[in-house]
């Protein structure tokens, strides 16, 4: 079965651009795991055999150019930018829309809530409550991306099924769960990164937890020897992100433990600026660059 002919509607990019967005209906009954998934195609998708790199991004009605009014990351234009330079290899785009509202539940790992200290559980279980909700769903997110939509793609699309060819990005909190899938799915997802990740599980009230750096090292020590995978992370020095230095050099700590090396196989950036998303990702480039090469 060909791209065209399981997903509508397609649309072809400005002409700044190239390529092709189609949305995937297949998931339709599956709204209340992950609203709509949306694939890019690049220019010359259809007119080549050959297999494609895939960037499954996270928040992804702010992945490509003109979503959300702007404020999106142009993973689109970026990928097709830096495919025509001959800086990354050829890639594909899923761009996996959050809940909205549920978001937290989503791209809260389960597994750091139950190695959590009693005031991080309380946190937690203030943003559930403040939702609505009883629980949180970040599993039954992961089980869908490994036993779902990757399988679908994968069979539907030309892509490399080899998990070193699959990436898996996030920012603010879904970077916090682009981590987690990163660990969590490992047989999967061969690429990961992690841009300005709320780490420290920040609320509107930025409480910190001093015992919550050593459970993130804890959790990415089940990460192995890189075995020829790649994992960015980086923060910022301003505004929530000056907030993030120990749980990231605790989790750098933790893989170069296992024998992961800086500049090789990890990268671990600080930047001079405050929180990146969306429009504010100035580093989107670089990052794309390294993990996609």
């Amino acid at each position: 079965m060909t791209a065209a002919a399981i997903a509508s509607p397609a649309f072809a990019l400005d002409s700044g651009s190239s390529g092709r967005i189609e949305t995937i209906p297949e998931f339709s009954d599956a709204s209340s795991v992950v609203p709509r998934v949306r694939v890019f195609l690049p220019s010359g998708y259809d007119s080549n055999e050959q297999r494609y790199k895939t960037l499954y991004m996270l928040d992804g009605q702010f992945a490509f150019e003109g979503d959300s009014d702007g404020i999106n990351f142009e993973a689109d234009r970026r990928v097709t930018r830096l495919m025509d330079a001959g800086t990354i290899q050829p890639t594909m785009i899923v761009a996996i829309d959050n809940l909205g509202d549920d978001r937290f539940l989503q791209y809260m790992p389960e597994s750091i809530y139950e190695r959590a200290s009693p005031e991080l559980r309380s946190t937690v279980e203030r943003e559930i409550e403040r939702v609505g909700a009883t629980s949180l769903s970040s599993n039954v997110f992961i089980e869908f991306l490994q036993r779902q939509l990757k399988p679908f793609i994968d069979a539907n699309y030309r892509t490399s099924s080899d998990r070193l060819d699959a990436a898996i990005f996030g920012a603010s909190m879904a970077g916090v769960m682009s981590g987690a899938i990163f660990v969590e799915a490992q047989e999967t997802f061969g690429l990961g990164a992690s841009m300005s990740p709320n780490w420290a599980i920040y609320d509107e009230r930025f409480i910190d937890h001093p015992s919550l750096p050593e459970v993130w090292r804890d959790y990415f020590s089940a990460l192995g020897p890189p075995e020829g995978r790649r994992f960015w992370l980086d923060h910022g020095t301003e505004m929530m992100d000056a907030g993030m230095v120990p749980h990231q050099l605790a989790i750098a700590e933790s893989m170069t433990n296992l024998g992961w090396r800086r500049g090789c196989n990890l990268q671990t950036r600080v930047y001079d600026a405050g929180h990146a998303y969306a429009q504010t990702a100035f580093q989107m480039d670089e990052l794309l660059a390294w993990l996609l090469a």
